[in-house]
């Protein structure tokens, strides 16, 4: 089972069976959640900056946990696969000790465990995408077929050595003020014209200013 740093330091997607979702959420913990990434946006003749932050809020919707639960878990248990609450969880870090792992997800719903798998496999990758973004503004209308996909901007890298593009798909939130993480996908392609979530959407300039631990 790798540490967090090892896997931020491999060089090929692990096997599902050498991680676990608390070494995901230490990746995260370590390596996301406590930086301000700072960008530059073109788009055209406009620019602007925006800040990016990876709120510990984000973690369980970005790898599908409140998915992967939704319509076998009772709705009154749900807190415990999304949000602050689903973050406890997996660290047991809750009252009645109930912790969320990948063997636990599998037994859940496997078809959807599946469905999700490539977002478990491919994270390590998550902090190399945000300090390295391709991006494009993104508009659901764009996309065929439809998608229900909330999101302003999506950046995406090609996976060196695989057939796979991730995306990063990120909006701002009004209420907060600085932009989060929407969601966190693999398409299994290798050229971005056969990625529909890309192909049609207008490409813009990302400038990565800097990134400011919060401390």
């Amino acid at each position: 089972m790798y540490t967090a740093v090892e896997l931020k330091s491999l060089q090929i997607k692990p096997r599902i069976n050498d991680i676990s979702l608390r070494i995901l959420a230490d990746y995260y913990a370590m390596f996301l959640h406590p930086f301000i990434f700072r960008y530059s946006i073109k788009s055209g003749k406009e620019k602007r900056d925006i800040e990016l932050r990876f709120d510990k809020e984000n973690f369980c919707h970005l790898v599908g946990l409140e998915t992967i639960a939704r319509n076998t878990v009772p709705y009154y248990k749900m807190y415990r696969y999304k949000g602050i609450g689903g973050w406890n969880s997996i660290y047991g870090d809750n009252s009645d000790g109930f912790v969320i792992d990948i063997p636990h997800l599998k037994s859940l719903n496997k078809k959807k465990f599946l469905n999700m798998k490539a977002k478990f496999v491919y994270f390590y990758l998550l902090s190399d995408l945000a300090v390295s973004p391709l991006s494009v503004e993104f508009k659901n209308q764009n996309v065929n077929p439809p998608t229900k996909i909330d999101c302003e901007i999506m950046f995406y890298s090609m996976v060196e050595g695989d057939n796979a593009i991730i995306h990063l798909g990120i909006k701002k939130d009004e209420k907060l003020g600085y932009y989060i993480p929407k969601t966190f996908f693999v398409e299994k392609v290798s050229d971005k014209c056969d990625d529909i979530y890309i192909a049609g959407q207008k490409e813009i300039e990302t400038e990565v200013l800097n990134r400011i631990i919060m401390l």
